[in-house]
């Protein structure tokens, strides 16, 4: 007997409410996704990291309009902690980004994480979160050996069987007496790696049942009849030779099973089976199939026979995982079964090259056309990086790209091994291990029982379109002030103010803010009253927590590979500083300090408090100066002062390179500028912290690049004023990305003498193709032979996406 499509039926009062409730649930809570492409896999200190934001929303991966901000962080997995953020601004869901990472910073593993505001809601499982291995080949005792390997190996487990996590899938949830089913099993590690294993499944009489062992990773399949009165355990074989016993679930006396399967590369079939006790009981049931909070499929049957299916095009959903509920007649959820649809809907990239021989230094120009399946142009944004491949060897399974991460691990909870594999060279290998990570991966976006039920996880984060200062107008007591003025002034970038008014809460907001990161304000209010009864309450909003790497992240770490990458970064470094490029650290040797470090009382210090390359307590400063930088000529190591005659200022200047840079100045944790600087009075000043080598001012990002001069002020003078009206505020403001920077070797301009040694050839995040589907750009081959790998991944206006590698040889 078949399933009947619920528009051909008249009596689906559950199917319709189910439909309209999850239809109503997707308005309030679409689905919001974020990939970044990155320019290659492997770093080294010194490296820049670029990347490519694509924001979706959405089963369908739209460009998604409903954030207008990502936040990217990088984050140093042992410590788990934030080494780098920035916010950018998102176009269409298009952002574009990089990281500097400093000489002084230390290897290991870090993830890179990207997330919206409205994201925070499904929680930071469905974040963008990639590892990469940071090595450093610069700084001494870092990293002397290029073999040296970066993360230790763990001593080998005395038997695998005391190590190895084994766990029994059945297909739709549980096995049932009476019917076949399959199980599915995975087999993982004590480091989150799937292991091999065979094994034997028997029942309690001892007797042997069937056969199994692993297919993919660790993972596998078997069918299995329980019969009536039976348990079943499974003898469970390791690579070693030791043996383990597990049980399998316990069946049920009464139940369903959902059984989906790959009938062609069209359809699927869906068949369910219920126990006797069912069948007699002529109980209904309804099917629902739902990707992305969007129900795509939808079916009943109001009477019951042993076993009946449907075969359903694939077509009907988006490519991607689809959920199948089972659910009885009154709307029970009874049995869930994850699938994955392969539709042959991507975008076809073309990639040719306008000549056939490269050469060191030679110009590469590249084609590139875009083309849906019925071979139409397409306008879409693409980015493109080529890297030199003897320099970053590629672990094709390994990595993250487009298609694995908005079509399976955005929607998974849990680590998901080698996902790139799933969709390279699709077989019909591929699918099946692709059905079996189906039946044992996690999927929680939500569960039917809470949205039916109206218990769905209330939403906390609004959507972000801008930046925002919002807070509270109040009284001492703690009473709300209404209809008070707010302004918001800052003199970072020139002057600027804005004011607002509170609403009847003593709410207020400035809306649509466009700012640079690290710009202070000030937020003030009076009365025609009373100005000192006044407390600003600002709302902040902390990152999100960081969650625990998976533990098969880690083995990701233990690569040989990287030790190569390694010796061409220390080469890179050395040339670099032959010819006084770029902007390094000076690595200076070991000095002990026996003097005592000066106690601060106040300090904004990223380090902690006196760690810094010197430390100047103002009590010992004559303060007949007229300004803090006079106060400050000729007692700082390493810092002088040039003086602006037309603005009558000092600023403080270093040497990097023997180069004049201007340093960035920090009053209480705030940026400030010269000028500003110039206005404050030198007897609020308490101590001076100085922060010129990398040890010190990597922890500021970006900010350090040019040293650091903190002035921490008594007691906070301006950060903790005693009048609560007056309220400074540095928020984090938008990054502004940086321009890939390679050298044009047909520029007469360019240092030829300089040995090319990049890694990274060429990074180009916003290459849109016009209305016939095309686009070009060119660069120059860096010095080394070898093979060349151009990946170029992006998404058209219909949410269709696209990925193409590229390889030639350079000789």
């Amino acid at each position: 007997m078949g399933i009947t499509s619920v528009a051909a039926q008249s009596d689906t009062v559950f199917l319709t409410r189910a439909v309209n409730t999850l239809r109503a649930y997707l308005q309030k809570n679409p689905i919001e996704k974020a990939y970044l492409q990155l320019d290659k896999n492997e770093y080294a200190a010194g490296d820049d990291i670029w990347f490519k934001a694509y924001v979706t929303m959405g089963s369908r991966h739209e460009l998604s309009d409903i954030s207008g901000v990502l936040n990217v962080e990088l984050i140093h997995s042992d410590k788990g902690t934030i080494a780098q953020s920035v916010k950018l601004p998102l176009v269409n869901g298009l952002t574009w980004g990089d990281f500097k990472l400093p000489d002084t910073l230390k290897q290991g593993a870090y993830r890179i994480r990207a997330y919206t505001k409205w994201m925070r809601n499904a929680g930071t499982e469905y974040f963008f979160d990639k590892t990469i291995i940071i090595g450093n080949a610069i700084v001494p005792g870092v990293l002397t050996k290029s073999e040296v390997k970066l993360i230790k190996q763990p001593a080998p487990p005395k038997t695998a069987a005391d190590k190895v996590d084994v766990q029994f899938f059945p297909e739709s949830g549980s096995l049932v007496y009476g019917l076949t089913s399959q199980v599915a099993f995975k087999a993982v590690g004590s480091d989150g790696l799937g292991k091999d294993i065979k094994g034997v499944v028997f029942d309690d009489w001892n007797q042997e049942v069937t056969r199994f062992s692993s297919q993919h990773l660790g993972m596998g399949v078997f069918n299995l009849l329980p019969v009536k009165g039976k348990v079943y355990k499974a003898v469970i074989t390791f690579p070693d030779g030791f043996a383990n016993t597990v049980s399998l679930p316990l069946p049920s006396v009464s139940g369903y099973i959902l059984h989906i399967k790959d009938v062609d590369s069209l359809n699927i079939e869906v068949r369910i089976e219920a126990s006797r006790n069912l069948i007699k009981a002529n109980a209904g049931i309804n099917l629902i199939a739902q990707s992305g909070n969007e129900v795509y499929y939808a079916a009943k049957s109001s009477s019951m026979s042993s076993s009946f299916f449907a075969i359903i095009p694939k077509n009907k959903f988006p490519s991607g995982i689809v959920q199948f509920t089972l659910f009885s007649a009154g709307g029970e959820p009874l049995n869930e079964r994850l699938v994955f649809i392969q539709n042959n809907d991507q975008l076809d990239l073309s990639v040719n090259s306008s000549g056939k021989v490269f050469t060191p230094r030679g110009k590469t120009k590249i084609n590139f056309s875009a083309k849906n399946q019925l071979g139409q142009p397409v306008i879409g944004n693409f980015s493109v990086a080529v890297v030199d491949e003897i320099k970053v060897p590629s672990n094709k399974t390994a990595e993250t790209t487009i298609f694995s991460n908005l079509l399976l691990t955005s929607d998974l909870k849990g680590y998901i091994e080698q996902p790139a594999y799933y969709f390279g060279a699709i077989t019909s290998k591929t699918k099946a291990d692709l059905d079996i990570l189906m039946l044992t991966q996690g999927y929680h976006r939500f569960e039917w029982k809470q949205i039916l039920t109206n218990h769905a996880v209330p939403t906390v984060y609004q959507p972000e379109s801008s930046f925002e200062i919002t807070g509270y107008l109040k009284t001492l007591g703690g009473k709300p002030i209404p209809n008070g003025k707010v302004s918001l002034l800052s003199s970072n970038h020139g002057f600027f103010m804005r004011d607002t008014v509170s609403n009847g809460a003593g709410y207020f907001t400035f809306k649509n803010l466009q700012f640079k990161d690290s710009t202070s304000f000030v937020i003030q209010s009076k009365t025609k009253k009373d100005s000192k009864n006044l407390r600003i309450e600002l709302d902040s909003l902390r990152p999100p927590v960081i969650r625990d790497q998976y533990p098969g992240v880690q083995g990701l770490a233990i690569k040989d590979t990287l030790s190569v990458y390694l010796a061409n970064s220390k080469k890179v470094y050395d040339e670099q500083i032959k010819y006084g490029i770029g902007n390094h650290s000076k690595i200076l040797k070991e000095v002990k300090i026996t003097a005592p470090k000066p106690i601060l009382i106040n300090s904004s210090n990223l380090n902690g408090s006196g760690n810094a390359d010197q430390v100047l307590l103002f009590k010992n400063v004559n303060l007949s100066c007229g300004s803090i930088a006079e106060c400050l000529i000729g007692k700082l190591t390493g810092v002088f002062f040039k003086y602006d005659p037309l603005n009558q200022y000092y600023y403080p200047c270093m040497y990097i390179d023997d180069k004049t840079v201007i340093m960035k100045i920090m009053v209480d944790g705030m940026e400030m500028s010269a000028e500003a600087l110039s206005t404050l009075p030198p007897e609020i000043v308490e101590s001076v912290e100085v922060l010129r080598s990398g040890g010190f001012t990597s922890v500021y990002g970006q900010d350090g690049y040019n040293g650091l001069l903190l002035i921490n002020t008594k007691k906070g003078a301006l950060t903790n004023n005693t009048t609560q009206n007056i309220v400074s505020y540095m928020p984090k403001g938008y990054y502004k990305a940086r321009e890939f920077y390679a050298p044009r070797y047909d520029d007469p301009k360019t240092n030829t003498q300089m040995a090319d040694l990049r890694s990274t050839i060429y990074w180009n995040p916003n290459v849109p193709t016009n209305a016939n589907g095309t686009a070009s750009f060119e660069y120059f081959n860096a010095d080394g032979p070898g093979t060349y790998c151009l990946i170029i991944e992006g998404i058209d206006k219909n949410g269709k996406i696209g990925r193409q590698v590229y390889r030639y040889s350079v000789k």
